[in-house]
């Protein structure tokens, strides 16, 4: 009778233990597990600083506002503070520290905050090198593609307007990093004074039709190199995606036949 009580008494505390560890929140549910409330509201708060940081990297290379650079610098340190708690949270709980860090995420993630962290932030190159924190966001929209397959059984509507969400993403990353790259090896170049002119150049250079400068040094011909290479990858992508649209709206099937 003694032995059937403890027996039980044990089972109930081994049951309650698992039932307090599936409660925790782990570093999976926090960062990437998008089922979760508590990492869709982290993801919003990463998603937002990601792109106010961009945006300073951005308009800090505009002469015009150069009033403004130490409101500039605030919001740069409090991103970088931000930044840097993930990066060591994703090392902390990473079941292989190592794997994480020679990623590719972690490799950009480690880009996002270095510069700042060394006080390098006012070297062109460097300060171009930030802009990469863009990239941040595909992984993040990623995970909503995935979360929305799960929750979904019949989610191809929401999941080609992620598509297209992506698509703009990507569009919005090759712009800005070759932009910022135009702005580094054309600095000296009128339509590359600042990182936004640079964008519009880069912009122009991937969707074609418009006149833009040509580059002066080897840099800045292979940033159009490059610019011309993601234009087609980007028509193909949207090729494929309005190729898969169509299959659905005319023959009722997203797969090729």
């Amino acid at each position: 009778m003694q032995l059937e009580l403890h027996a039980n008494i044990y089972e109930a505390m081994t049951k309650h233990k698992r039932t307090r560890a599936k409660s925790r929140p782990t570093q999976n549910d926090l960062l990437d597990n998008f089922d979760t409330s508590m990492h869709r509201f982290i993801n919003h708060i990463l998603a937002l600083t990601t792109l106010i940081a961009v945006a300073v990297v951005a308009l800090e290379t505009v002469a015009t506002l150069a009033q403004y650079q130490p409101l500039f610098t605030a919001l740069e340190y409090g991103a970088v503070t931000i930044f840097t708690l993930e990066y060591i949270a994703r090392i902390r709980f990473a079941k292989k520290p190592f794997h994480y860090i020679f990623s590719f995420f972690g490799i950009i993630d480690l880009v996002a905050i270095l510069p700042s962290l060394l006080g390098l932030t006012n070297l062109t190159f460097l300060k171009a090198a930030r802009a990469v924190r863009i990239i941040r966001l595909l992984r993040m929209f990623r995970l909503a593609k995935f979360a929305q397959i799960k929750r979904r059984k019949n989610a191809a509507q929401s999941l080609y307007v992620i598509n297209l969400e992506i698509y703009a993403l990507t569009l919005g990353v090759a712009t800005l990093i070759l932009g910022s790259l135009f702005y580094v090896f054309e600095g000296h170049h009128s339509a590359a004074k600042d990182i936004p002119t640079g964008m519009y150049w880069a912009l122009s250079a991937i969707l074609g039709g418009l006149s833009y400068p040509q580059p002066e040094t080897t840099g800045g011909t292979i940033t159009l190199i490059l610019a011309r290479f993601t234009s087609m990858i980007l028509l193909g992508m949207l090729m494929s995606l309005v190729g898969t649209m169509l299959r659905k709206v005319l023959i009722g099937t997203e797969k090729d036949s």
